[in-house]
Parts: structure tokens; sequence; C-alpha cells
């Protein structure tokens, strides 16, 4: 009866308001967030093409793109010409004295095949820029599907714990209940309790994993580390594992740190190159006039041409250094490249190993394990 005078006087209440109070009233009841949090699950690829997009890290390694490239255009620009101003005065026994003055403009021009060179190395390098950007944003990728995995995971973790600890007091309640005073049946209410206890502690440890991983996903997605992210639950299926030969062609041409060791090696060998061709320096080519006015007029112009001519340093050390440098680099090719296969058999055989544990699972266990326990429950009540 008063649940019927309270439904009634808040009709009456709504009959008075005015239409657009009502609309401002269900607008912002549509707009509360236990209303859009039903709506707001996102799955592991929805929050991967998010993190892409909102990660501050990705914009770090697009700048280090525009960085490479920018060096690109400056290996392609030649030295701005240089302009050489000489002004004096001659005096001529006997003579009328008069200014002397000398203008060169001059243009400092690479060594043949010096410019190519350097193009060639920048390429490299906006090739390493580019790689790092992918190898980042598959690592980025793997670790927010690892880390919505684990969400997912340790929700269900959290779930059963609460469950547990729910049972528990509700079976302790039902020991007080039956209380027959008997030695028996207080230790068992006291061992219940004790177990009560542990349930606890494990409850509030699944509840601590569950928020630090949600706040690590959250910061990873770009998004503030308290807000919260619902996730749809999926089946996950676990394909077979390819043959080891299989496994290492298809490293060799796509894994990131061996694409990056050997353009390593190929901007190495092109050092080399450039080193070897700065022994000659640059050759310096330009114009010149040159007057004087003491007496008489004389104009005199013609073009000057320069080069260093490597007689005493050839550059020999800086060659030595950057041939040392490039078998550096074709070491760490080869010691990533054991390490690759070393890696990839370890992780195969835990693999197969996982895969053979999950062979042995029935699929109906769970459940079984669930109605086994609402049975027993059922059964202790009675």
């Amino acid at each position: 009866m008063p649940h019927a005078l309270a439904c009634r006087a808040l009709t009456l209440s709504l009959m008075k308001t005015s239409l657009p109070s009502l609309l401002l009233i269900l607008l912002g009841i549509l707009a509360s967030p236990s209303l859009k949090a039903r709506d707001t699950a996102v799955t592991s690829s929805d929050l991967v093409s998010e993190a892409l997009t909102k990660n501050p890290e990705v914009r770090f390694y697009e700048a280090e793109i525009a960085a490479a490239r920018g060096g690109r255009q400056s290996a392609g620009q030649l030295a701005n010409p240089e302009l050489n101003t000489e002004l004096g005065g001659m005096g001529i026994n006997g003579q009328k004295d008069g200014l002397v003055w000398r203008a060169q403009i001059l243009q400092t021009f690479d060594f043949p095949g010096r410019m190519s060179l350097r193009k060639a190395i920048a390429d490299r390098d906006i090739t390493l820029a580019e790689l790092g950007l992918q190898q980042f944003k598959s690592q980025l990728s793997n670790e927010v599907r690892a880390r919505a995995g684990d969400v997912i995971l340790l929700k269900r973790k959290e779930d059963a714990a609460r469950s547990v600890r729910e049972r528990l007091e509700a079976l302790i309640d039902v020991l007080v209940q039956r209380d027959s005073g008997s030695v028996s049946a207080l230790l068992e209410r006291r061992i219940l309790e004790a177990t009560l206890l542990t349930s606890d502690r494990t409850l509030t440890d699944a509840s601590k994993q569950v928020r630090e991983a949600m706040a690590m996903l959250a910061v990873l997605c770009g998004r503030g580390p308290d807000q919260a992210i619902q996730l749809s639950g999926a089946v996950t299926s676990f394909p077979d594992a390819p043959q080891m030969e299989t496994l290492k062609q298809q490293a060799a041409r796509t894994n990131f740190d061996l694409q990056q060791k050997r353009l390593n090696v190929a901007k190495q060998g092109l050092k080399i190159d450039l080193t070897k061709s700065e022994r000659w320096g640059n050759i310096t080519f330009g114009p010149y006039m040159a007057g004087q006015h003491a007496g008489g007029t004389q104009i005199e112009g013609g073009f000057a041409f320069s080069i260093p001519l490597p007689l005493w340093n050839k550059n020999k050390g800086n060659v030595a250094a950057e041939e040392a440098r490039t078998q550096q680099a074709e070491a760490l090719l080869l010691a990533t490249l054991r390490d690759l296969e070393r890696d990839l058999s370890v992780e195969r055989s835990a693999y197969l190993a996982e895969l053979d544990a999950l062979s042995r699972w029935r699929p109906e266990s769970e459940k079984q394990f669930a109605d086994a326990a609402a049975e027993a429950d059922r059964h202790y009540r009675l």
C-alpha cells in the first residue's frame, strides 16, 4: 500500500512538470554512466585500434621518420656558394696611385659519387626509422592483446574468489543456525572461519591484480589509469604449431631485429665507401675577376679550381674504423640470428607442451565442477 501511494504521488508530480523539464530529466537518465556502461563492452581488436591511434609513443617514432627524411633532404643538397672580395691600393713610382680589387664566387662540389653514397645512407636511415615504427606498433598490438586477455582471466579469477567467499559465508551462517553446542560443530565452524579469512585474502589479491592489469591496459590505450574498461569475453582458439623450419624461414623474412641488423650491415658498407672517397676532399670551382687602376686600368678574369691532394692524409684510420664497425654489425647479425633460433625452439616447445595439456582438458569439466559445487552446497544446507 505505501508503495502504491508513492507511485501515485510520483505520477502526479510528473504530470505537473513541464515538457522541457521532462525532456531534461530523460536526457539526464539516458546520459547516466550506469546506462552507458552497458554499451561500452569492447574487444581486444577495438583496443588495439584505439592504442595505435592514441598512444603517445607512436608520435615519437613518426617524428623519427620525419627527422630521417629531413636528413635525406640535407644529404642531397649542395653547399651554398661563397663570395670572396678583396680591395686595396697600389702605388707605382712616377705614376698615379689606384685601387686594386678582386672578386670571386666559389662553389664547393662533392667528389664524384660521394653525394650518392650520402643519399643511400640517408635512405637506410629512413628505412630503419620506418622499421622502428612498425616494430613498436606490432609490440604495442601484442601487448594490448595480452593485457586484455590478462584482464579477462583475472576478472574470472576475481569472480570465482568472490563466489567461494559468498559460499563460505553462507555455510558459516548455516552452522550458526545449527549450533548444537558440540565440540565437533564448533571445530568445524572455526575451520570454515579460518578458510574464510584465507578466501578474503585471495579475493583481495585478485581484485588488486584486476585493478593493476586494468590500469596498465588503459594507459596503453591512451586512456586515464582510473578509467574502467569493459571487455567482452571471447572463446580463444589455439592453432597448431608450425614446423621449426617454417618458423625459421618466416622469422628470417619478417623479424624486425634481423631486418634492422641487415640494414645496419648494408649501411656500414656504404659508410666504408664514403670514408674511402673522403680522402680526396671536396672540389672547389668558380669564376673570378680582378683589376687594378694604378698607372692605368687592367682587368683580369678567369676560373678558379682547387682540390686537396691526398699525399699524407689518406684517411686510412677512419676507413679502418668503419671496417671494424662493419665486422661488429655482421657479428651482431649472426648473434641475433642464433638467439632468434634458440628462442623459437624454446617457445615452440613450451607451446606444444601447453597444447598437449589443453588437449587432455574436457570442455564440459568447468560446468561439471560448478554443478558439483552447487549440488554439494545444496546437500550441506539440508
